[in-house]
């Protein structure tokens, strides 16, 4: 038996978590005594969320100043460093890049990486190799690359390819499969009872690929599969990290739980419960727990009473080295860098390649000859959207109204319009020779559908009254094909490239033209 000193008992179970940390809150010395404390106390790594670019690396530089260089971070930039903080370079979600060649993926995946790299992010937590198996999924749906093992394999490779060949850590997400659920993790628990047969055919075959392709990092989800573990999440079963994904799948790289602050465990779990199964089960990060603090002193008790096996964590620590020296923090013979590697990112460039690859996903069923919508004297167009996609659509009303010299009446509406106003709406557009939807919706942690969804069919036609109309899907693609409409674009994305695209397609104007 090893008798370890009080600092270095702490020093051991502290190096198992990741925190978070947001810029837009570093002026309070409230919140950065916080965080020194578990910088100081010893945690892996941190990862970043909220705030500007220049302040997030500020305080980046300022934490891994502190913490001796070794801290490896982390962010959730899925389609660019936007998906979190406030600049960078938006690009198309997932399911666009699904629709795209998997070397535009890649190249994506690439310049994401390279704009995380420049302001010290080591690790993008992405690609989801999620395949989007229920439509009605609250939580991946556009975020997926698709609906089938083959696509959503192909996209999630490539996604790994582009981010690791610059020295940023990849990470595949959600083991072993998010997508075939109507629960969502931020929430609750989600149960997916599926076959064996299934979930070996499906869902495990993107995390499969990505693995043999050489995937650094894997995330395991706040899901139960019962044929797998009737009892935990993933994210804390043995059977599941151990036993599938080290085992039968021979997984050798570094493993986080999902955020332990989501309702799927924070609900059923306290901190330091949650962070000791995980690290039980077999994962080397626990992901942010709702109290840090205590989840590293509960840590630190079952260390200390031989409650976590020994030989584990030093695999674990090993693990966690291996990364460091991934992303240059470590030198080859054990050494810390001194200085972080200058990167100055051509973002007109970036937005360029987003565009293009936006452009691509684009797909039109239906009367293409209504399109450009400039040869219409007179055009309608309206956003269908709850409140939180509000500034997405009224950016999309603002190109549109830039891109075009025709007269065009706008809207929002949704489909719990009263009568009364649905009329005065009609009487306003009777001049309006064609009508333009666009549909502003996606996968968002705590949300379902837009109000009055069942009854927007109807606010369509009573405005339409016969006349041609074109619908946009500026997300979702699920349901649209069952709305009136004379063509359908969509765009299989809400974020700006995406719009753009969508404007572009709208007026008969290509990226590709000079």
């Amino acid at each position: 038996m090893v008798i370890l000193s009080m600092a270095s008992l702490e020093r051991r179970a502290a190096a198992r978590f990741m925190v978070r940390a947001d810029a837009q809150h570093w002026n309070s010395s409230e919140y950065r005594d916080g965080l020194y404390r578990l910088v100081d106390r010893g945690v892996g790594g941190i990862g970043v969320f909220l705030g500007g670019l220049e302040e997030t690396a500020s305080m980046i530089e300022d934490l891994q100043r502190r913490g001796g260089r070794r801290l490896i971070i982390a962010g959730d930039y899925e389609f660019g460093l936007p998906m979190r903080l406030s600049g960078g370079v938006a690009y198309p979600r997932a399911m666009a890049l699904g629709k795209t060649l998997p070397g535009i993926t890649e190249h994506v995946a690439q310049c994401i990486a390279n704009e995380a790299r420049a302001i010290g992010v080591h690790w993008n937590w992405a690609p989801v190799a999620d395949i989007n198996a229920n439509p009605n999924n609250p939580i991946v749906n556009t975020r997926s690359f698709g609906e089938t093992s083959d696509v959503v394999a192909q996209h999630a490779v490539a996604y790994v390819h582009g981010t690791q060949r610059v020295g940023v850590l990849a990470c595949a997400k959600h083991v072993p499969g998010h997508g075939d659920t109507h629960v969502d993790s931020h929430i609750d628990l989600p149960v997916i009872d599926l076959e064996q047969s299934v979930a070996e055919g499906r869902e495990f075959v993107p995390f499969r690929a990505c693995i043999d392709a050489g995937v650094r990092t894997l995330m395991m989800g706040h899901i139960v599969v019962p044929f797998l573990d009737p009892d935990l999440p993933s994210s804390l079963s043995r059977r599941v990290v151990t036993d599938l994904v080290r085992g039968a799948w021979g997984f050798t790289g570094l493993i986080t739980t999902d955020a332990l602050d989501m309702g799927a465990v924070r609900t059923r779990w306290a901190s330091g419960e949650a962070a000791i199964l995980a690290l039980k089960a077999g994962v080397d990060v626990v992901l942010m727990p709702e109290d840090p603090n205590g989840a590293i002193d509960a840590v630190m008790l079952a260390i200390e009473r031989e409650e976590l096996d020994a030989s584990d964590l030093e695999a674990s620590d090993a693990r966690w080295e291996d990364a460091r020296a991934f992303v240059g923090l470590r030198t080859a013979a054990g050494g810390t860098y001194s200085s972080k590697e200058p990167m100055v990112i051509d973002q007109s460039t970036h937005a360029m390649i987003a565009l293009q690859a936006a452009e691509a996903a684009v797909h039109l069923t239906g009367d293409a000859s209504l399109l450009p919508i400039m040869q219409h004297p007179h055009v309608a167009a309206f956003a269908i959207l709850d409140e939180s996609e509000a500034d997405t659509a009224t950016t999309w009303f603002q190109s549109l109204a830039q891109a075009t010299e025709v007269n065009i009446d706008m809207g929002f509406v949704d489909g719990t319009i009263e009568e009364a106003d649905l009329k005065s709406l009609i009487d306003g557009i009777s001049e309006a020779t064609i009508l333009v939807f666009a549909f502003f919706g996606k996968a968002v942690a705590f949300k379902g559908k837009m109000p009055g969804f069942d009854r927007i069919p109807y606010v369509m036609e009573q405005l339409a009254q016969g006349r041609p109309s074109i619908v946009v899907a500026c997300g979702s693609p699920y349901g649209i094909d069952a709305l009136p409409s004379s063509l359908a674009m969509y765009t299989y994305s809400d974020t700006l490239p995406s719009i753009a695209a969508s404007i572009m397609r709208l007026i008969g104007r290509s990226v590709h033209q000079n």
